[in-house]
Formats: structure tokens, C-alpha cells, sequence
């Protein structure tokens, strides 16, 4: 099993560049691998069987009838739910069917590993956007600063080469970023579509699968037919049509188990409570954003927060010439940049501005 996961540890490889915030990372991290993974465990079946075992007298045409109800898909009786299991049903949703009842089809164990597939893919997709808007531009300001201890030449040259790139676009980042908030903005639209089209996907039931799944919690396992097994029920039925030794049509009445379900209930359990706390972080951090854009001093309390030993002036003097976008480099460049470096870099940055023009030799005099 280690073997089938192997593939899937890139995920948790730590990236050597930040580019992007916590809430995002749970996003395109987490969400991704959990996915995935759920995907892969689906589809290995020498971990738990064939996806499917139908109990059928003639056991000469049973890998037919399998072959069948799984192709076909398999129903319950929803008039069956509420009938007491052992006595008057063999299990819960079946019984009996008789002409002009309700059937409930249950055709999208076929489709469960392709659907987290796909999904993994779409919650990818805000990073992919973001790493090609992204171009490498935080990897090349960050440079070796990201290292406490370089030769003083090495150091000097790289805060020269990083205060003057800064320097020149300050005031032209708004389109990086805009471009990440965009991708946040993305990120939870996602989400929403997510639950959206897995409510489709199971027919209706999955935006309240979790609030259902809290309120019959305190039942007892017997009687919690609704959500868990009425959702992912263990055992349906299937009819198969065959020819009798008269020649006659014969219809064959099977009752199939599913194995796959114990795991799919547990699956979109995780997924449901997961995509509504991914949906609670992601719309906090834009409201976060929102907060940044309009109040200077919380962007200044911030950079503080992470950058203590840089110096107050410093900060406050860049944070009140810069817009948010501007104040997105800053406080990317903290997150890759040692502390030490970064405190030297702010204060050569608000030299260079306060000259209206980068002069390598006042920079080089206040490194001495």
C-alpha cells in the first residue's frame, strides 16, 4: 500500500519559495492529496475485493449477473426504509418490488474513483493558474537571502540587486496581486462547485449529508438507516433477464452487495465536513484581504508581526506609500527572505525612495 502512495508524496514536499498563503495551501496541499489518495484506495482492489458480490441460485450465470448489475446499476425500494429489518424486510431498503413502486437507483459506485479524480485536478487548478501568473518573481527577489550567514560581499550584492528591483516596481505589482487574490477568489468558488456537483452526483443528498449524519449520530447502529445506509446502502437489488430451459424469458431477481460503500460513506463524510471548513477559512481570508486593502494600519501591524526587528520607521514609511499590492511583495518576500537580511533590505529600500533614485554608493555607505 506504501508502494500505491509513493507517487503521491510530492504534495507534502515542502516548497523552498512561499508564493502563497496557509488558506490556499489547504486548497491545492491537503484537499488534493486526501482526494487523490481516496481515489487510488478505491480503485486497489486486492485491499478490499471485487466492488461488487450478487447471491443468485444459478451459480453458472452469477459472473454474468455481477457483470450486469454493475454496468447497469443496482436499486433500493424506498418504501422499504421504514419496515423492520429481520421481520418483515431481509434488509433495510429491500423488499419485494411490485408493479408502479419507486425504485432508487444507485449508479454512481461506478463513477466514485473518476469523480475524486477529477476533483483533485479542480482543486489543483488555482495553483497551476497562480505558478504560471507567478513566473518565478518571489524565487528571483528572494536570491540566497533566505540563508543567516553569507559573506559580506555576497550579502551586500544581493541587497543592492533585490533594493533595486524593488525599488523600480514599487507601484507596478498591482497585477500580481490581483492575480492571487483572483486565484483565492477561484479557490473557494471551487469549493462551492465541488459540493454542488457532488450533491448531483449522489442525487440530492450530499449539501446536507453532514448535518444529517450529526443528527442521527446518537442513534443506535440498528435503527440509523438514514443518512449512512440509505445513502451507501450495502446491500440492493438487481433484475436480470435470461432465457429459461423452456425458451421462455426468465427474469432473476439478485440481491448484490457493496462492498466499496463502507469506504464511500467515510469518504464523503471527511469530504463533506472538510469543504465546508474549507469554505469558512477561504471566504475569512478574502474578507482578510478586504480588511488589508482598506486599513493601512492593520498591514503595518502585520508586517511587524512578522518582521519584529525591522525597524518601526522603516515599515511604517513603506507601508504608507504602497497600496495592498505593494505590501503583498513585502510581506512575501519575510516569509523567504532570513529576518536579518530582510531588516537590512527595508531600511536600504526607504533610503532609495526617500532619494526619489537608487545611488549604489549611499547604499553601499549605510552597509558600512
Amino acid at each position: 500500500m506504501l508502494g500505491v502512495f509513493e507517487s503521491l508524496k510530492g504534495l507534502l514536499k515542502a516548497h523552498s519559495v512561499c508564493i502563497d498563503g496557509p488558506a490556499f495551501r489547504l486548497h491545492y496541499r491537503c484537499t488534493v492529496l486526501f482526494l487523490l489518495s481516496a481515489s487510488l484506495l478505491l480503485s486497489c482492489r486486492q485491499y478490499f475485493g471485487d466492488p461488487i458480490h450478487c447471491i443468485q441460485n444459478d451459480v453458472r450465470r452469477i459472473d454474468a449477473v455481477e457483470n450486469f448489475c454493475w454496468i447497469h446499476s443496482t436499486f433500493t425500494l424506498p418504501h422499504a426504509w421504514n419496515k423492520t429489518v429481520g421481520v418483515s424486510v431481509p434488509h433495510p431498503g429491500i423488499d419485494t418490488h411490485k408493479e408502479g413502486q419507486d425504485k432508487l437507483y444507485q449508479g454512481y459506485y461506478q463513477w466514485v474513483a473518476l469523480v475524486l479524480l477529477l476533483q483533485g485536478i479542480l482543486f489543483y487548478l488555482p495553483r497551476y493558474l497562480w505558478k504560471i501568473w507567478e513566473k518565478g518573481i518571489m524565487k528571483a527577489y528572494a536570491l540566497d537571502l533566505k540563508y543567516p550567514l553569507l559573506p559580506t560581499c555576497d550579502s551586500t550584492k544581493s541587497y543592492k540587486l533585490l533594493t533595486h528591483s524593488l525599488h523600480i516596481h514599487w507601484g507596478h505589482n498591482r497585477s500580481y496581486c490581483t492575480k492571487y487574490v483572483f486565484c483565492e477568489v477561484l479557490a473557494l468558488v471551487n469549493v462551492v462547485f465541488q459540493m454542488l456537483l457532488l450533491d448531483k452526483f449522489l442525487g440530492g443528498a450530499f449539501t446536507t449529508f453532514g448535518i444529517e449524519v450529526l443528527k442521527w449520530t446518537e442513534w443506535e447502529q440498528d435503527y440509523r438507516t438514514d443518512p449512512l445506509v440509505k445513502r451507501f446502502p450495502r446491500m440492493t437489488k438487481c433484475v436480470f433477464y435470461d432465457y429459461g430451459s423452456s425458451g421462455d424469458v426468465q427474469k432473476v431477481d439478485a440481491l448484490c452487495l457493496l462492498p466499496l460503500n463502507i469506504l464511500n460513506e467515510k469518504i464523503f463524510i471527511i469530504l463533506w465536513f472538510w469543504m465546508v471548513f474549507l469554505c469558512v477559512v477561504s471566504a475569512i481570508t478574502l474578507f482578510y484581504r478586504f480588511l488589508l486593502a482598506a486599513m493601512p494600519m492593520l498591514r503595518y501591524c502585520v508586517l511587524v508581526n512578522r518582521a519584529p526587528q525591522a525597524s518601526k520607521g522603516a515599515l511604517d514609511r513603506l507601508v504608507g506609500s504602497s497600496g495592498l499590492s505593494d505590501w503583498f511583495v513585502l510581506y512575501l518576500l519575510a516569509e523567504n527572505i532570513d529576518s536579518t537580511h530582510y531588516c537590512a533590505v527595508v531600511s536600504s529600500l526607504v533610503a532609495a525612495m526617500d532619494q526619489n533614485v537608487y545611488d549604489p554608493v549611499a547604499v553601499r555607505g549605510f552597509f558600512k
